[in-house]
């Protein structure tokens, strides 16, 4: 999912505000570091499983915080589920599911039953590239519902790229890279998702990248200005689109707490 998104989901589960920080931060780390080495064969959701493992047995401090890490996959998964799996996002499906976390460490790990019971429950064949591209759609409806409604994400996307410096000995211990280079990638990150910029320079923001990645990935070619037209004047359908998503992440959430 997209990084307000991944903040609602922790504030979905905590209150704390201290620990909200903290764990929106390290949920958006995972995103922003894929881009350290863009031609990197990691898969995103396993790294992020064993990212969550380092944490726990080399900085046990953060451990309460680190479970965000497991939001996030559960997060990422329903999307997948929801709005179809991009070519790009297969081999790490492929991967996580033959690795079962759910069997090497049932403590730390009950991802995959998480992911069975939702496939039941959710999951609906997509049907090709403008299939996929619409569910990129609706992610967008989800984040710019976020921002209209929940501004206090928004506050906290902005400390995050100050907060960073609470994870970067974790960060540079587990990618054995320089904090100075994960900081950086970071702030690069942030600077493309327009932090506190007006909603319709973000609403913009997105649909500039999804309008490069649907002509690169799929050979189609958006109509920018009416996908703009219709999430910006349809803040209903937003809404409705972003509820449904906290509904169902809800469910696996509290699924993935009681394994």
């Amino acid at each position: 999912m997209l990084p307000r998104r991944h903040i609602l989901d922790v504030i979905e589960f905590v209150k704390d505000e201290d620990d909200i920080l903290a764990m929106s931060t390290i949920t958006l780390a995972i995103d922003a570091v894929k881009y350290m080495e863009p031609k990197s064969r990691r898969d995103h959701l396993v790294e992020a499983l064993e990212l969550n493992e380092f944490i726990c047995f080399m900085f046990p401090l953060k451990r309460p915080q680190n479970r965000s890490l497991l939001f996030h996959v559960v997060s990422d998964l329903l999307g997948l589920l929801l709005y179809g799996v991009p070519k790009k996002s297969k081999q790490a499906l492929e991967n996580l599911e033959s690795i079962n976390y759910s069997e090497k460490n049932m403590e730390a790990y009950p991802v995959i039953e998480v992911w069975d019971a939702m496939k039941d429950n959710v999951y609906s064949k997509k049907h090709g590239a403008i299939s996929i591209i619409d569910g990129f759609v609706k992610k967008i409806r989800v984040e710019m519902d976020i921002a209209e409604r929940y501004p206090f994400v928004e506050d906290i996307f902005d400390k995050s790229k100050e907060y960073i410096s609470e994870w970067l000995p974790a960060l540079s211990r587990y990618y054995d890279k320089r904090t100075k280079t994960i900081k950086s990638t970071y702030d690069k990150w942030w600077s493309v998702w327009l932090c506190d910029e007006r909603k319709d320079i973000m609403l913009s923001g997105m649909i500039d990248r999804l309008y490069v990645q649907a002509e690169t990935e799929y050979g189609v070619t958006i109509d920018k200005e009416s996908i703009f037209s219709s999430i910006s004047l349809d803040k209903d359908a937003n809404r409705k689109e972003n509820e449904r998503f906290s509904a169902l992440y809800k469910k696996g959430i509290n699924l993935l707490l009681k394994i």
